[in-house]
């Protein structure tokens, strides 16, 4: 029964905002246990190209890509790789021997000029644009007989055609200029200073390099490189004092954790990421499945410091050498929140914690697996949480769990049987640690959180503690009817999900305490005398009412844990003693103004979890039934459904979580239950006047007090001898509740 539709929308988008912010927050803090090094084996200074000051060995195994010496192969199979060229431009050398037919041409035109002086035609020579003709080279191209002219001319062209036929890249021209300054042998010098002083200057690259393909097929080996990685050996020595520290060395030392390495933000926003998703979904998780947890501060506290204590350890242990990991406890953890909030959130939070410690440590894959199927084992198997030994056989599940997965990763790639037997030794060992550590787990959420758990409640059933013991010497009556209460309300709540009947039961056992302070004013320890009638109803109902606050006042003083309190808080709810408030209303013949209903309410709160609204409506139908003593199936069915019906219509299990469909079970239930303990009378042929629908449930009380005409106003009821008041006397059945439940 939830009013969550009856919060204003300001409130839900409050409430929302502060679960996203505590979300992003609850992320950040994850982020910053996972992103740092919080703990460094050692505090080592070294810088390349100095000498190291001491020995240091490796605090674990790693295994690693080494960035250097992949980047060092790439670089060689880039080297590898040689320039690609363009084939040979055949164009390239005719325009050369046209450019230098050209050129001969020009000077021949010059050497038939008879109007220049020699002079003007070395100036003519000298200026011909693209070649350096010195005066020597110009005054033999003017001296040489037409022979000469022609042969020199002819060798000229030979040697660029001979060149330039073949194929010339740029970083080898000046090798072939080199070839086409050869001296001839057969020239004469003139003829062959002007071909070793032309014929090189037409030389020039006629195949260029491809840049486009050339990049791609170095990127081609470059990506054929695979990363090459290093092992380091726990306890190896790394560097040797003496030794020049190189770069391979410092990224040894940062692999290995020994040096402060500098912030990766890309790492840091994965593991943000990370985080983020899996807090999202642990909210979600808890909103929809354990939403009678949803408000509870303490049990969220206690949630959240739990996954903080087992992420930082996961970053100790994953931080520290490798084979310590094997001893991470997280079936403690996953027993814990198992009998805490249930088994399906524990179930989520094992494989996220087991996800997360796969993501921060070496060999993620064998790791996960380890700590799930350790985790979950434990759980599943859980049984009987009440018994320590429980905890232990669930231990022993987990540690099966860990060695399988040890045996599946470990056995067919490990050749030492002597490591594989250890780490099988060191799961044993995590079983019956982590069993240990869940009860240890227990007390210390029970003593910091106020979270209820299953030790405590075991001390709180003994019927020797002393709370119980005192009531049962202050309040035998009340004893007596609290424990009725307690089977009443736990064999209900075994049937309704969610709910914990072991809590059911101990919060059951207390909820009456505070009637112990004056047990005489309670009926269910009255003797005859009735302390009421000499009071008036105001006085009356503050007596009543005081019993709550009497109540929590013994539990704070006895350090009953919260849970607990509520139970004390909460049995009553917010409802009108109303056997008080109609007698105050009689005193003033019936004017309702005159009488304030608020000031004969109980304070309240009204239950807000399932085990206190199931104990508020056992509360009120055993001490009806105390009363009445109903004899048949029919009375049985008629007292339990008037008594549901009006807790339903006044509204005191809105806030419980309590469904309709609950509600029916529990109904179900307290009629089996009280057919038992009234031993309903099987039909015989002659008792059918037993049959008959007896008087109002509320007749039944009102008559116990005393045969007047308004019964209600004189005090609370007492019992008749034979547990059945006259016929004749019939009123209002809706006072009932209030005069035996409360009185």
């Amino acid at each position: 029964m939830d009013n969550h539709s009856e919060i204003p929308w300001w409130q839900r988008l409050v409430r929302g905002s502060f679960w996203w912010l505590f979300a992003v927050a609850m992320a950040v803090a994850v982020t910053l246990i996972l992103s740092f090094n919080l703990v460094r084996p050692s505090n080592i200074s070294v810088s390349i190209g100095l000498p190291a000051a001491n020995d240091v060995f490796a605090p674990r195994s790693v295994t690693y890509t080494s960035d250097i010496l992949t980047a060092q192969a790439q670089e060689q199979a880039r080297n590898s790789v040689p320039d690609v060229y363009t084939t040979m431009d055949l164009t390239i050398g005719r325009a050369q021997l046209s450019w230098a037919r050209a050129v001969f041409a020009f000077a021949e035109v010059v050497r038939a000029d008879t109007q220049s002086t020699d002079d003007t035609k070395l100036r003519y020579l000298q200026s011909i644009s693209g070649l350096m003709i010195d005066s020597q080279v110009a005054q033999g191209l003017l001296s040489l007989g037409p022979a000469d002219y022609e042969v020199a001319k002819t060798a000229v062209l030979a040697v660029i055609e001979e060149l330039m036929s073949q194929e010339i890249r740029p970083d080898q021209l000046s090798d072939f200029q080199r070839l086409a300054r050869r001296p001839s042998l057969v020239l004469s010098e003139t003829q062959d200073r002007l071909v070793t002083n032309l014929a090189y200057q037409f030389i020039v690259p006629n195949v260029f390099l491809n840049e486009e393909t050339t990049e791609e097929r170095r990127s081609e080996a470059v990506s054929e490189v695979a990363p090459i990685t290093r092992s380091i050996s726990e306890g190896q020595r790394v560097v040797r004092a003496g030794d020049i520290i190189t770069e391979l060395d410092v990224e040894m030392l940062e692999q290995l954790g020994l040096l402060q390495a500098e912030t990766d933000w890309r790492d840091v926003g994965s593991i943000f990421l990370a985080s983020m998703l899996s807090v999202v979904i642990a909210m979600l998780y808890w909103q929809h499945f354990h939403e009678q947890y949803y408000s509870s501060g303490r049990y969220f506290s206690a949630l959240v410091i739990l996954v903080l204590i087992f992420t930082i350890l996961a970053k100790l242990m994953a931080a520290s050498p490798a084979i310590l990991i094997y001893w991470y406890p997280i079936s403690t953890l996953a027993m814990l929140v198992a009998v805490i909030f249930g088994l399906r959130l524990s179930i989520m939070v094992t494989i996220l914690i087991a996800a997360m410690v796969g993501f921060i440590a070496p060999n993620s894959l064998e790791l996960s697996m380890y700590m799930a199927s350790g985790g979950l084992l434990a759980i599943l198997l859980l049984r009987d949480a009440q018994r320590v030994n429980a905890f232990f056989r669930a231990g022993l599940a987990a540690a099966v769990g860990h060695i399988a997965v040890i045996i599946i990763f470990q056995l067919p790639q490990n050749s030492d049987v002597v490591g594989v037997l250890e780490l099988i030794l060191f799961a044993l060992g995590n079983g019956v640690l982590s069993a240990a550590l869940t009860l240890v787990g227990f007390f210390l959420l029970g003593s910091l959180f106020g979270v209820i758990t299953i030790l405590q409640l075991q001390e709180l059933t003994r019927l020797d503690h002393p709370l119980l013991q005192e009531l049962l010497r202050k309040a035998p009556g009340t004893y007596h009817h609290s424990i009725m209460v307690a089977n009443l309300a736990e064999q209900a709540a075994e049937r309704v999900k969610s709910t914990n009947s072991a809590l059911v039961r101990v919060g059951a056992f207390y909820h009456d305490i505070g009637k112990m302070k004056r047990p005489v004013f309670f009926t269910e320890n009255q003797e005859g005398v009735n302390p009421h009638d000499a009071l008036d109803p105001q006085s009356s109902v503050d007596i009543i009412v005081g019993h709550v606050s009497e109540g929590l006042e013994l539990a704070r003083r006895y350090r009953l844990p919260l849970r607990i309190r509520d139970f004390i808080a909460e049995h009553h709810g917010d409802r009108v003693v109303k056997g008080f408030y109609l007698k105050a209303l009689a005193a003033v013949n019936g004017d309702e103004t005159q009488v304030e209903q608020q000031r004969f309410r109980h304070r309240g709160p009204r239950p807000r979890s399932r085990e206190t609204g199931l104990v508020m409506l056992a509360d009120s139908v055993e001490a009806t039934s105390s009363a009445l003593r109903p004899s048949t199936e029919k009375a049985i069915e008629k007292l339990v459904n008037s008594l549901v019906d009006e807790h339903v219509t006044e509204g005191q299990l809105n806030d419980s979580g309590l469904t309709l469909g609950d509600i029916q079970l529990i109904r179900a239930s307290f009629i089996e239950t009280l057919k038992g303990r009234f031993h309903v009378r099987v039909k015989y042929p002659g008792n059918e006047a037993l049959e008959q629908e007896g008087p109002p449930v509320g007749a039944a009380v009102e008559t116990a007090v005393a045969p007047r005409p308004l019964p209600a106003a004189d005090g609370p009821p007492v019992v008749l001898e034979n547990g059945q008041p006259p016929e004749a006397t019939v009123v209002d059945p809706t006072v009932q509740e209030g005069q035996a439940e409360d009185v």
